[in-house]
């Protein structure tokens, strides 16, 4: 079938004389995370990662991706796609391109799914051959015979007790933001700012309770753009008595074709797509910036943290309970990677607040742990054994809160390495949890905390240290985020009130892997004589596996810190929990 629906997209291309198609993982948003109805790439190739990017050509089937997928891609791609293994984040295919087609030569590419930033580093490598970037409509409506629907699920409010800030008050501070920048208006197309934004939540994308929209803001108006079979009438009539117009969401691109009125609008540069900015009138003076509204909502309230912390304790006693529950099958039952996720699931879905996962759980036995992302198989399941380590790193969306966990635990006997590479890993989470550092510190001036005691090994792991993630909305969400990148989120200041997420791992190929992952907010340090310090409050509360420390490799300050958050974790989750678990977790928190 592949084969066949290739064949019609080669033919498609030579009758409109196109020699490359670039096929993105992407929606007209720039998500992370997609609609089924925009996997295009997915459909193609049959690779089901959330990350990479297909190219066609007449003779040519290409599928570029990074590092955490190259064992999963080889083994879904569909013939006769052929791997190409990622070695930057940057979009290596454009240089394959520019090696492979002759000058003058053209590449199609929809429009709508990628960003201006995008486009115009595409054009500037294109230029030494002449090569041109041709927009093209959606190919894939005429070949994807059962292609899914657009999701048509009901938008819902996110009660106003959860947040610090009503909708209203958080379009005040947005036209405020017009009024102080001399601009008209703003354009917001980031799913998860909208749902920020308007107290809404939906659920279109998978793990993700976002909805696909636009909101236009300006002095007088704001306006939703949303197709309006997703709003009961309760939704509607308290929108409306909150100032908030609608249109239909196919209305945008005509919208701002038709918008000459404005003599500028103002639009994020990371997740406006390219048809869209083709679309604004001539007479309207685009003006780039990052989304406003994304560095609102990265700052948490005192609301909000509260709330947080609690979602996060219920969070942690479904992690209690799950660790419990492996510990006491792994001796006398088999049990697998595929049941162990299903009872992280299990376990969350009782909890207060609860309304599904937060991401695929990653489930791994040693080896498969070796590949940060590693799916499980569910229809050829690895059995785990009493010995050697296991991984799983999982997460939930709850009213009051996004989390995101990854433990690495002994399953048995572990080897003297074993326990060294974790020991080095949580020297590391430690000194990230532990940082002092100034106003205006930035992401990447913190990564390498993390790394150094790996570092003095001769040892590494080759993804960020951690990103921002939301409330009650992506678990991926900037602008913060720790990582060795001098750009994008690792650039952000990091501020009072973000969250952020705290995981550096060691991972061997074909052995094991290791991953300790808490979350962070960020707070004003009140133990240094300064007002110009900031430090971090651990607020993910689960035990971290005592079996697999190597307490020589520890100074005292590291020792203390394990037995404080052990105390800390004790002391949150043994009043919910049955007298098993409390049992189980005394003996887990005791002091090193």
């Amino acid at each position: 079938m592949s084969n066949i629906i290739l064949e019609k997209l080669q033919s498609i291309l030579k009758q409109k004389q196109i020699h490359a198609l670039i096929i993105p993982t992407s929606d007209p948003h720039k998500s992370e995370y997609i609609e089924n109805y925009w996997k295009t790439r997915e459909y193609l190739t049959g690779f089901l990662g959330s990350a990479g990017t297909a190219v066609i050509t007449a003779n040519h089937a290409g599928l570029w991706t990074d590092s955490r997928y190259f064992v999963q891609a080889e083994t879904q791609m569909f013939q006769p796609f052929v791997l190409h293994k990622l070695k930057t984040r940057q979009p290596e295919y454009i240089d394959w391109l520019v090696d492979n087609l002759n000058y003058g030569d053209t590449v199609g590419i929809d429009t709508q799914l990628f960003s201006v930033s995008e486009i115009e580093y595409f054009e500037n490598k294109f230029e030494s051959k002449s090569i041109s970037v041709i927009p093209i409509v959606d190919l894939f409506s005429d070949i994807w015979i059962e292609r899914p629907e657009l999701s048509k699920e009901l938008i819902y409010i996110h009660d106003d007790k959860f947040t610090d800030l009503t909708r209203v008050q958080k379009i005040d501070k947005v036209r405020r933001y017009i009024k102080s920048n001399k601009i008209e208006q703003i354009l917001i197309s980031a799913l998860d700012d909208i749902a920020w934004l308007l107290n809404l939540r939906g659920a279109d994308i998978k793990y993700n309770p976002v909805f696909s929209s636009y909101v236009l803001i300006n002095k007088d108006d704001t306006i939703l753009f949303i197709d309006e079979l997703k709003i009961e009438l309760n939704v509607r009539v308290e929108l409306n008595q909150d100032g908030i117009d609608f249109l239909p969401y196919s209305h945008i691109e005509n919208y701002l074709k038709s918008n000459y009125n404005f003599a500028n609008i103002e639009v994020d540069t990371n997740t406006i797509n390219y048809r869209l900015i083709q679309a604004i009138h001539n007479n309207c003076i685009v003006k780039y910036e990052s989304s406003i509204v994304g560095k609102m909502k990265s700052v948490k309230g005192e609301i909000e943290i509260n709330h947080y912390k609690n979602a996060q304790i219920r969070d942690g006693l479904a992690m209690c309970n799950l660790l419990h529950w492996l510990d006491e099958r792994i001796m006398t039952e088999s049990v697998t990677e595929v049941e162990v996720a299903e009872m992280s699931e299990k376990f969350r879905s009782v909890q207060d607040n609860y309304i599904g996962l937060s991401f695929g759980v990653i489930s791994a036995f040693q080896e498969n742990a070796a590949l940060p992302h590693y799916s499980f198989n569910t229809e050829n399941p690895v059995y785990l054994k009493p010995k050697g380590l296991y991984l799983i790193d999982s997460g939930a969306q709850y009213l009051d809160g996004t989390t995101d966990i990854t433990r690495t635990v002994a399953l048995g006997e572990v080897s003297k390495e074993q326990k060294t590479d974790f020991t080095l890993v949580l020297k590391g989470h430690i000194r990230l949890a532990t940082a002092k550092f100034p106003y205006g510190t930035k992401g990447f001036h913190l990564d390498t905390l993390s790394r150094l005691d790996l570092w003095s090994h001769g040892k590494d792991f080759g993804h960020g240290t951690g990103h921002g993630i939301g409330y009650f909305l992506n678990v991926h969400e900037g602008p913060q985020g720790f990582s060795q990148m001098h750009q994008g989120a690792a650039s952000t200041v990091i501020e009072p009130g973000m969250f952020i997420t705290n995981e550096p791992g060691f991972y061997l190929e074909g052995k094991y892997g290791i991953r300790i992952e808490n979350v962070l907010v960020c707070i004003e340090d009140r133990s240094i004589s300064s007002d110009n310090f900031l430090s971090f409050e651990t607020v993910t509360y689960c035990p971290i596996d005592k079996n697999l420390i190597d307490i020589k490799l520890l100074t005292e300050t590291e020792i203390n810190w394990i037995n404080s958050y052990h105390k800390q974790v004790y002391e949150l989750i043994s009043p919910l929990a049955c007298s098993v678990v409390i049992d189980w977790l005394k003996e887990k928190t005791t002091p090193l």
